[in-house]
């Protein structure tokens, strides 16, 4: 049984998944939480997200984009996928500026970043990933070398 070229990358996809839970699960907590309960959980998400995520789009970004748009053919193919990181980008930076005594806010913006984080990887596994795993593996290779070098060791290990 062969595995898929794309395989290191999708097992990426799914440590990133264990934080993403983690963003859901802050959401159902964050009422029930004081303020400063609130400010402890919401500086390990934005922490995920600064640290790990966010460098993993913009490599995603420099990278993974360009070489599909070039392999399907079509170099505006990834404006969607640029258009999620800027929606993704817009709500971490909402979230680092609410009061942490906004429970509400605080509530809709990782329920938020949760849908839209997850949207976001079902796409790229569901529509560009099995692009690559058309190519050769030394292909497929190179890419995900470019993304690690460019994520400076962002990347989440599985």
């Amino acid at each position: 049984m062969s595995t898929r070229p794309t395989e290191p990358f999708r097992q990426e996809h799914e440590a990133l998944l264990e934080h993403l839970e983690h963003i859901r699960l802050a959401g159902r907590e964050i009422p029930r939480l004081s303020p400063e309960e609130r400010e402890a959980v919401v500086g390990r998400v934005l922490d995920f997200l600064h640290g790990t995520l966010l460098p993993h789009a913009e490599a995603e970004e420099a990278v993974l984009y360009p070489e599909w748009a070039r392999l399907v053919g079509y170099p505006d193919a990834a404006v969607p996928m640029v258009h999620d990181h800027r929606a993704i980008v817009a709500r971490v930076e909402q979230l680092a500026a609410t009061p942490r005594d906004d429970a509400d806010t605080l509530q809709e913006l990782l329920y938020g970043l949760y849908a839209l984080i997850l949207v976001h990887f079902r796409k790229e596994e569901d529509l560009q990933l099995p692009v690559f795993d058309e190519q050769p593996k030394e292909v497929v290779e190179q890419v995900l070398r470019r993304m690690e070098s460019h994520a400076g060791g962002a990347h989440v290990q599985a």
